[in-house]
């Protein structure tokens, strides 16, 4: 027998085991640490082991932690629906026993594998958990999603554990799933107990005020009546909760202007009740001080809260004598500091974030961060059809810079928010983005970011999760995992008779939006968030609505969007054998075949809207001009179609009003070349239309819980 000591982040455990080919091993983190984020070490034994699964066999635990109870739990239920035995759970074995210990705290694990079994060694309770989903994943089991279609659960004739020894530690020590809107915040169960399966280690509650437009986050209240549901599932997962989104407005109520109006912005000519408080003045401080008190002390849950300035893209600062001399991302921080001193007299152990986004994205020049502030980096005005890290691309390459100079402006640490979970980006549709993905992660961790998060928004429901959620939980983890290998087995999760075929459509899919999302400056420069006065001749406009670019940037559009276009073609004949071949998945494949369809709907209206901007471009006769706004329009009508179809009467309204976008953009093409009766007919129509559906909406968020 040879005593094996094996130094982790918390006390040394000492095992007495037969020999293993083992080295010296310093710790967990030595184990892993390498260029390569989330190496992992396999020491195998140098005899034969017999790891066959018997009803002999027992789950050893000594811990009362609830998340290493969980943890035992889990494994006895997961090795059940195997088809295995009920294990019994108890604190000594003297033969075969699963093992399980943890330290402190952390989510790195080790497994080891001996005569008796296997010894599976948390470094807290919550690293625990994850070595035994990761057991159970060397086994076959896969999560690619928070539905029962998304589970694979595999039945072996005999269940033979491992015999080797592994060492994980994460890339990234903040895993986040971020829940942007009341309809994810429903499901809010199963997306919590999916992200602890695939270790994600924060649970993120983007929230807005109950009197905002929830648009694109979760109504206070809503998340107020699910709190008491799903802060204990967290809690028993270990899970991080953080909380917040853009609040700060809320700090300065719009009845105090007429009394004090120097609390206000001061717009260049005069003080204005929009945008974000004057940050100089020290009445607003006070205001802002006490309002984030009682903001922390409402939720005193959290490990980290976030209580941003206005989303807009940019003028929502001061410009007074006292402030003029500061930057956005100054003013946002000087304000950050205040709150910050707030938390530390209330929550001295959480910390807030100062967020990077829009025109807070350049470092701040003349403020310092707190001790208890950490950066939190939103890169949303980027291109996805290459990695953020891309620093030859004309977008990303500025980026790429700023991140990097940020992150040296906070010690305290910071992350990165994501969008690739994001239905109001992508236009109600979730592209293929797992190249990317992989890309993004590889350069956040280079640049050492410590947190990654995504956002999970939209205006329905998904009727199949796609491959990005699996991805990002995949490659958060470790980001060298080969993203096309993790969208295989997204497909083979879901159809697994017809895997192949799905996978084709989703590659060609993949290809699609790469050809579309590979925006130009020239295009994201028509970007206009937001209803303004006259939504016919200014409709909103996001990174993807950038149709009437000047020359040349248009008909490279139109001739990208073709491109894409004759990409699917492949996908959509994959698909159709799917659906003739798939019979007991049928339910599963439906879901993701609906997906598909409105990707490619979506990507269908893009080139239609396109070469109704470009033959106006180009000063075709009237005649083809308006022949391409009607065939536009078709396409319109068939993402109507499709939602009728498949978009729950619940979701209906705000969908409908994020899709009227879309025919707001045809208007705005259409009234450059209509005689003066039509335009007034369109801009009637579309007025009628929106004030019915904000109408709808308003009753729904002020009448339902």
């Amino acid at each position: 027998m040879q005593l094996i000591l094996i130094q982790l982040n918390w006390d040394t455990v000492c095992l007495e085991r037969d020999c293993y080919n083992i080295a010296d091993i310093n710790s967990v983190e030595g184990l892993c640490s390498s260029e390569r984020a989330g190496h992992r070490l396999h020491l195998q034994r140098t005899e034969d082991m017999d790891h066959h699964l018997t009803s002999r066999w027992v789950i050893e635990l000594t811990s009362e932690h609830p998340t290493a109870q969980l943890a035992a739990q889990e494994l006895r239920r997961a090795i059940q629906r195997m088809g295995g035995p009920a294990l019994n759970i108890t604190g000594y074995a003297d033969d075969r026993r699963l093992a399980l210990r943890h330290g402190s705290d952390g989510d790195g694990f080790v497994r080891i594998a001996d005569e008796h079994g296997l010894t599976l060694i948390g470094e807290g309770p919550r690293g625990l958990l994850y070595a035994v989903y990761h057991l159970l994943e060397t086994l076959g089991w896969r999560w690619v999603g928070p539905g029962p279609a998304d589970e694979y659960v595999p039945h072996p004739s005999t269940i033979t554990f491992p015999t080797t020894t592994v060492a994980e530690q994460p890339a990234f020590a903040r895993r986040g799933l971020v829940i942007g809107h009341d309809l994810f915040l429903t499901q809010g169960e199963a997306w919590i107990e999916w992200a602890a399966r695939v270790r994600l280690n924060t649970i993120f509650i983007h929230t807005i005020a109950d009197h905002g437009m929830p648009l694109g986050a979760c109504r206070q209240r809503t998340w107020q009546s699910y709190r008491n549901r799903l802060w204990p599932l967290m809690h028993t997962r270990g899970l991080r909760l953080e909380i917040g989104g853009h609040h700060l407005t809320a700090a300065i109520p719009r009845r105090l202007f007429r009394q004090q109006p120097d609390l206000f912005r001061y717009d260049g000519r005069r003080r204005v009740a929009n945008g974000n408080p004057c940050p100089t003045n020290s009445a607003t401080q006070n205001l802002v001080y006490a309002w984030a008190k009682q903001w922390f002390r409402a939720e005193p849950a959290a490990a980290v809260y976030h209580l941003w300035p206005d989303d807009r893209l940019a003028g929502g600062w001061c410009a007074c004598p006292q402030c003029a001399g500061l930057s956005p991302a100054d003013q946002s921080l000087l304000l950050v500091n205040v709150m910050a001193k707030a938390l530390a007299e209330t929550n001295p152990h959480a910390r807030l974030a100062y967020l990077a986004y829009h025109d807070t994205f350049a470092p701040p020049q003349q403020m310092t961060p707190a001790a208890n502030v950490e950066l939190l980096i939103a890169p949303r005005r980027r291109s996805y059809a290459v990695g953020i890290g891309d620093s030859k691309h004309p977008i990303n390459g500025p980026l790429a810079d700023a991140i990097t100079a940020l992150r040296t402006t906070f010690p305290a640490g910071a992350g990165v928010f994501e969008y690739y979970l994001d239905g109001i980006l992508f236009k109600s549709t979730l592209p293929p983005l797992g190249e990317i993905i992989a890309a993004d992660l590889r350069a956040y961790h280079k640049w050492r970011l410590d947190g990654v998060y995504v956002l999970l928004t939209g205006d329905r429901p998904w009727l199949a999760p796609g491959p990005n959620p699996y991805s990002f939980a995949a490659l958060a983890w470790n980001p060298q995992h080969d993203p096309i290998v993790l969208r295989r087995e997204y497909a083979a999760v879901r159809a697994p008779t017809t895997a192949t075929l799905l996978d084709c459509a989703y590659a060609e899919l993949t290809t699609a939006w790469q050809r579309t999302l590979n925006i130009t400056p020239a295009e994201v420069q028509r970007q206009q968030l937001g209803l303004t006065r006259d939504p016919i001749t200014q409709p909103p406009r996001d990174l993807l609505d950038g149709y009437d670019a000047p020359p040349p940037h248009c008909e490279q559009r139109l001739v990208a969007l073709h491109d894409a276009l004759d990409t699917l073609h492949a996908g959509e004949t994959a698909l159709a054998a799917a659906r003739r071949s798939a019979h007991a998945e049928q339910a599963a494949l439906a879901g993701d075949i609906a997906e598909w369809t409105a990707s490619a709907l979506v990507l269908r209206y893009f080139a239609a809207r396109q070469e109704a901007a470009v033959v106006q471009a180009r000063r075709a006769p009237p005649a083809r001009q308006r022949q391409a706004i009607v065939t536009a329009r078709a396409t319109y009508a068939e993402l109507l179609d499709w939602a009728t179809r498949y978009v729950p009467h619940s979701a209906r309204a705000g969908h409908r009003l994020l899709r009227a976008i879309f025919a707001l953009h045809l208007d705005h093409l259409e009234s450059r070349i209509a005689p003066p009766w039509r335009r007034l007919y369109l801009r009637w129509q579309r007025l009628g239309e929106l004030v019915r559906l904000l109408a709808q909406l308003w009753w729904d968020w002020h009448t339902k819980p």
